[in-house]
This record gives C-alpha cells, structure tokens and sequence, in this order.
C-alpha cells in the first residue's frame, strides 16, 4: 500500500471514530447540556460534569448546594416549603473555588435567584482550598471550547455507561447523587467506621484556623455582596457527636468553635443572609443510628433540616450568636466520650 493511501485511509478512519464519539455524546447527552425535563430521567453519575448543564438548563428560583453532605437533600423539600423550583448543586469533597464558579453560572443564566442555601461544613470552613477540578470549559462562556465536550474521554464514558445500563440505572432529578439508599445508617456503621485518634499532647492554639476561615469566608460574603437581592442561608450541617471526639483527641476543638464563631460574626452583619447551627442539636448529634459515618446523616436528619432553614428553625440571631457558640462549646467540651467505647473496648 503507498504511503500516500495508508495515510489517508489512516486519516480516514480516525475521523470516523472521532465523528461516531461525537455522534455518541450528542445522542445521549450524558453532561446534560438541554436540560431536563419533569418526569425524565437520566443516569447521574459525575456531579462535576454534568452540574453545569442543570445549572444552565433547569428552571429555578432557589439554589440549595453543598458537598456530600447535600447529596442526600431533595430539592423537592425546599420547593414544596416556599412553592419556588430549587436546583441541588453538590460536589463531592467540594471546594468553595468550585462552588463559586457554579453559583456564577447560575447567576449569569438566570434573572432571579430568590434563595441561595449553602451548607457551610465545618470542614470547608477551615481547610485549604485544593483547587478546581471542574471540567471549566463546561462553566465557561466560550461556545468555541464546548467542541472538547464531544471528544471528551470523560463524556464518552458516561455516554456508553448510560447506553449499557438501560433506563433501570437512570433516576429523575429530585434523586440525583442521593446515595443515602447504599448506606446502612446505624450505631454499628457509624462507629464501625470510625477509627479514633490518639491524643494530643497539646492543643491547637485557639486561633490556629482563623486566617484559612478569612480566605474562605471572603469567598462566601462575596456572594452575598456582589447579590444583595438574594437571600442567603447558610447552614452548619448536624455533625455527630463522633466528629467533636475527633476534636477534642486532635485537639482543635477550640479552633474549630473560634473559626466558626468568626464566620458567624461576619455573615450576620449582612441583612440578607441567615445563618442555622444544627451543630447545636445534641438530640441528632448523639443519635448515632441516624449516621453512617461521623459526619453524613440520613435522608430522616436532612428532611428535617430542610424543614428548620424553610422556617427558620435553628436560626442564630445576631444579638445571640456568641451566647449560642457558647452554649455548643460548654457541650462538646464536657460531653463523656469515652461512654461510647466502653463496650467496644
């Protein structure tokens, strides 16, 4: 065969596969770049991926979004307690880099925003922001990129994936990455899974996570300045009680209370956001039958949270906020921990 021939043929061929991917992609849609529509379902598998097309396409009003520990929400609770559509945002491991990308979208596609809720875990409060592995052509607004969404490694494996598995693997939008139906939520799974730390033998200074809370929350009042016609909620999810042992044995526990304090302090200067600590309810905290880890809870815990925000249970008031920080502060910090242990040891 002369060069020439095997050349194009080479070419040839590879176009073909290269158009039958894109065919692939385009038919199925796995990043859900039209939307959906009531009552369709589809395959949910990459939160990160196909979140831009829901965020882009979707009509709503009210936004609730977080990491996992939103994943087990349905937007169907918020929407049936205001009568407004909301949109589940969550990544997992999230980052606010990432979360700040996706509101920016949903702000620049949709005229109105009524209510952003956010839940702030403790955990974002206080780490580093690991960066964005958001597929960002997908954010963007750049229609030339969007070509990469075709020959799209990633796409195409959803697209196959959801060819293969059928319409008995798809699910419709109030179930999307809800994966509370995996897990057994119990005493046994959530104490089984986690593992205790030895002592410290000093605690963290108390100030020790307050310049990463700053960068963080500089990111958070962003959002609340830049749209000062959207009401804010924002929420500290019910850690259980697993979570302050960790604390108090790593020795952060005053860091952690000081970072919140701090972040409380400057969202509750702001008129249009509202601030819930559902870290102060010590019924659901120490009801380990309702965790499957140390920090995610079940669909029970989170309806009900759902409930509180939609009707401001739970709500700390500016005048009040220190007083109730307080009151969490004298909890965890004199709880008997070791009670838990005792018949496993």
């Amino acid at each position: 065969m002369k060069p020439k021939t095997f050349f194009l043929m080479a070419l040839a061929c590879t176009l073909l596969i290269l158009a039958g991917s894109a065919g692939v992609v385009a038919w199925v849609d796995p990043m859900l770049t039209g939307g959906l529509e009531e009552g369709e379902t589809t395959l949910f598998v990459n939160e990160r991926y196909e979140m831009a097309g829901l965020i882009r396409r979707q009509d709503y009003e009210d936004i609730v979004m977080g990491t996992s520990l939103v994943a087990n929400y349905r937007a169907s609770w918020f929407t049936q307690g205001t009568g407004r559509e909301t949109l589940k945002i969550t990544f997992p491991d999230g980052r606010l880099s990432e979360f700040d990308i996706a509101l920016d979208l949903a702000f620049r596609t949709h005229d109105k925003i009524n209510t952003v809720y956010f839940c702030l875990d403790p955990n974002v409060l206080i780490r580093k922001d690991k960066g964005v592995e958001l597929p960002e052509y997908l954010y963007n607004d750049d229609p030339l990129d969007d070509l990469q969404l075709y020959f799209n490694g990633e796409c195409l494996a959803l697209a196959v994936k959801s060819l293969l598995l059928g319409d008995g693997a798809k699910e419709p939008l109030d179930e999307a990455f809800v994966w509370d139906g995996k897990y057994d939520f119990s005493w046994d799974s959530a104490l089984g899974s986690y593992v205790r730390p030895e002592k410290a033998d000093k605690p963290l200074p108390g100030g020790a996570y307050l310049a990463q809370a700053e960068k963080n929350m500089d990111v958070v009042c962003s959002w609340v300045e830049e749209h000062p016609n959207t009401r804010f909620k924002i929420w500290f999810p019910p850690y259980s009680i697993l979570y302050w042992d960790k604390a108090q044995r790593e020795g952060a526990t005053e860091a952690i209370l000081s970072a919140l304090e701090y972040a409380c302090g400057r969202l509750l200067r702001y008129e249009n956001v509202g601030v819930y600590s559902y870290l102060n309810d010590r019924w659901t905290a120490t009801d380990l039958g309702q965790y499957a880890d140390y920090i995610h809870c079940s669909s029970q815990v989170t309806s009900q949270v759902a409930w509180g925000m939609v009707n401001d249970a739970w709500r700390i008031w500016p005048e009040f906020y220190r007083g109730q920080m307080d009151e969490l502060r004298q909890y965890v910090t004199s709880y008997d921990y070791d009670a838990m242990f005792e018949d496993i040891n």
